[in-house]
């Protein structure tokens, strides 16, 4: 059925995940059957190859995996820490752009292509303390911008932000929606973390019945960019590998939108911090690695994607399953 057009921003996407593709059950049923004879029923490689083959379509081989990297700043982190998070992020943008950061050093190790989207740094988005952060169209647009991250192809997305430490806005994401107080890492004065938090939950409580009007309150321009990148990559069949915690309030706002419009999703490693760990369970996401390997922003990612094609090759690529 064609779905109307509308003249409200968001009614396209809430259209977009009624119609989102489903689990391709024949490819997954081929690559279990594959294992079944000949590696064993149960193992992590084996649910591994059977998640990339029902959400691929296609046998668990990676060619051309890509690294996308949001960026984005915030007038409230601005206000607690003086501007020293917008120096870093820029700071570290600008070594990204160069090719002289780890990132580009990991992707590089792992055969990977690299994206970075400098969301418009100059302009953070507004007090959400305060105000919303952006207004629906500025919202709209940023998602819809996230979704042009898989342009030119990829069998195997990686999505992160470039973040140091947790943020004012994925605390009130996350508290907002799973009931979790989330502390700064990085020199934030605690109390007033808090309270910030507090202030912006009050302001966003009415709408948690819809989780973009979340997302547009209490979101960064990075959030929603990585949302657009998780759905675009839906509806090319692309599985893809979350990190970070702007990803893990991506996922939650997503899975609030609409359950199933993650299902193609593996989160990169574990949280350190119980919290954030105790999050990623409750999403009932898979997650590739049992700890965290790199401190630097995209790192376990990248690793993540490394195991992945690792794990892809003990599967017999003779035996090709095909999208229906």
């Amino acid at each position: 059925m064609k779905q109307r057009e509308s003249g409200l921003p968001f009614d396209d996407f809430r259209n977009l995940v009624r119609t989102l593709p489903s689990a391709n059950e024949e490819a997954a049923f081929h690559t279990v059957a594959q294992f079944s004879t000949k590696h064993g029923t149960q193992s992590k490689v084996r649910s591994l190859c059977e998640w990339y083959s029902r959400w691929s379509g296609r046998s668990p081989v990676v060619h051309r995996p890509l690294m996308t990297l949001f960026c984005g700043t915030h007038a409230l982190t601005n206000a607690l820490d003086r501007g020293a998070n917008s120096n870093w992020l820029l700071a570290n943008v600008t070594e990204v752009a160069e090719g002289a950061n780890v990132i580009n050093r990991l992707c590089h190790q792992q055969e990977m292509g690299l994206k970075l989207f400098d969301l418009a740094l100059q302009i953070p988005v507004e007090d959400i303390s305060i105000e919303a952060a952006l207004d629906e169209k500025a919202c709209a647009g940023t998602i819809a911008f996230g979704m042009e991250a898989i342009a030119g192809g990829s069998d195997l997305l990686a999505v992160c932000a470039i973040e140091d430490g947790v943020n004012v806005s994925n605390a009130a994401i996350l508290a907002l929606f799973c009931d979790h107080m989330i502390e700064p890492v990085s020199d934030v004065d605690q109390s007033e973390f808090s309270n910030a938090v507090s202030k912006t939950v009050e302001l966003a409580k009415g709408h948690t019945v819809n989780p973009l009007e979340v997302l547009r309150r209490l979101g960064g321009r990075e959030t929603a960019a990585i949302c657009g990148a998780i759905l675009a990559a839906r509806t090319e069949h692309i599985p893809t590998v979350v990190g970070g915690v702007t990803g893990l309030a991506a996922l939650v706002i997503l899975k609030e939108l609409e359950p199933e419009a993650i299902s193609h999703c593996v989160i990169a490693s574990r949280f350190t911090d119980p919290t954030l760990d105790e999050i990623c369970k409750g999403l009932g996401v898979p997650v590739v690695m049992d700890a965290s390997f790199s401190e630097a922003f995209g790192g376990d990612v990248a690793i993540a994607v490394g195991q992945l094609k690792a794990a892809f090759k003990h599967f017999p690529v003779a035996d090709q399953a095909t999208r229906s």
